[in-house]
């Protein structure tokens, strides 16, 4: 049980990891999405805009865990993106399926080595017009959960240990009575119950010499009982 429900607790532990990794991450996301509303408010598509490439720059070298900021059309196609790194082949589907086509403003995707967070940017008419999508490795933040549950263990084999010392010895003194039945049912317990002790000789002792002295008072009075017989037929009539 403890087992089981330390590995819930690990992945437990980096989904809720992941999930505060993301919303911090959401602050970047709002500042650029507060800077483009600003401008489709004037007028301005996303890629007529001046000022947001040197924006999103300044965003990713303010975290430096970030390894990719990247815009997004409303069918996924790269618009700006600021650092070096790419979504890979394999990935860039699922995140693009997952940032887009899932209907949350707010999005995250955990796919082992990489964490995405994405959120939806919407005109005036409140239509989509493009996507931030945020790329941060998953061993920034996996270290720290790392060292987060291994405290746990131990706070739980901590706890396991104390918890033991104080119930054995209760279990203990609570199931004697059902040891003692055991020992005195299994095999060769009987025997061991059985042997000799000085309470019981001293009580053999005495029944017997009462078993003796009842049978020597018994011989004596049949004696007396068979003179006494024989001598009223002696008599004369």
């Amino acid at each position: 049980m403890l087992l089981l429900q330390s590995s819930l607790n690990h992945l437990k532990l980096r989904a809720l990891v992941a999930e505060a990794t993301s919303s911090r991450l959401q602050i970047s996301a709002a500042a650029i999405e507060a800077a483009i509303i600003r401008a489709d408010s004037l007028g301005f598509s996303i890629d007529e805009m001046s000022g947001l490439q040197d924006l999103i720059d300044r965003e990713r070298a303010r975290d430096p865990a970030i390894v990719q900021i990247l815009i997004v059309s409303p069918i996924g196609l790269p618009v700006l993106a600021s650092g070096s790194e790419e979504i890979p082949g394999d990935e860039q589907d699922q995140v693009m399926r997952r940032v887009l086509g899932s209907g949350d403003t707010i999005t995250r995707l955990d796919v082992g080595p990489r964490l995405y967070t994405g959120r939806l940017l919407f005109d005036s008419s409140n239509a989509i017009m493009g996507a931030v999508i945020l790329t941060i490795p998953t061993e920034t933040f996996i270290y720290q959960s790392q060292r987060t549950f291994h405290r746990m263990t131990s706070a739980y084999l901590t706890i396991f240990g104390m918890v033991s010392v104080m119930i054995v010895p209760f279990i203990i003194f609570q199931f004697s009575s059902v040891r003692h039945a055991y020992q005195a049912l299994a095999p060769g317990g009987q025997s061991a119950m059985l042997q000799p002790s000085p309470e019981a000789d001293a009580l053999r002792h005495a029944i017997a010499e009462g078993d003796a002295a009842y049978a020597a008072a018994q011989a004596e009075f049949d004696a007396l009982l068979r003179d006494e017989i024989s001598a009223q037929r002696g008599s004369p009539a």
